[in-house]
């Protein structure tokens, strides 16, 4: 007859579960609980649901991206570094071209960092403005008002011509 799950039979074992699906590495759970590591990766191979064990999945690859992130940019901020000291190598040196291609090198490499880390955010920007609320509108619609004071066919007509133009799509009509 097969043993039983130490871990299942653990009063811990909710715990034990949590902190599987939550991704704390094997042996730390083992030790937090004073349980076997074979028997915590038993449980969690044989025990463990599916749903928790999904969990537990995405989240180590989700820190694996994020490990891997960290890494990127601590490599570009190490050769950022590096290309610092060539340029003060060539700027020693008075080396125009030199100096220039590596300032030019340092100044992408720290774009690309700024945009990483979304410091840097280079998209269209959209601006609405509001002809209608603008103090030269109003000023145009008072004269051609008082313009046509004494025209109200003329009114009649302006205002008609208007009610046209606003029924058309933005950017048709003339």
């Amino acid at each position: 007859m097969p043993r039983a799950c130490t871990v299942c039979t653990s009063p811990a074992h909710a715990l034990v579960d949590t902190e599987l699906a939550g991704g704390t590495p094997l042996a730390v759970v083992a030790r937090r609980h004073r349980l076997s590591s074979d028997a915590v990766r038993r449980h969690r191979e044989a025990h463990l649901s599916p749903a928790l064990r999904k969990l537990s999945l995405e989240k180590v690859r989700a820190e694996s991206a994020e490990g891997a992130f960290g890494a990127t940019v601590d490599r570009l901020e190490g050769l950022i570094g590096r290309l610092e000291a060539l340029l003060s190598v060539a700027e020693e040196r008075k080396s125009l071209i030199g100096g220039a291609t590596l300032a030019r090198e340092i100044r992408g490499a720290l774009e690309l960092v700024a945009r990483l880390r979304h410091e840097l955010d280079d998209r269209p920007q959209n601006v609405t403005v509001n002809v209608l609320a603008s103090a030269e509108f109003t000023r145009a619609v008072t004269a051609i008002l008082a313009a046509t004071e004494a025209f109200p066919e003329a009114r009649v007509r302006i205002a008609d011509a208007l009610d046209e133009l606003d029924a058309l799509p933005v950017g048709v009509g003339a």
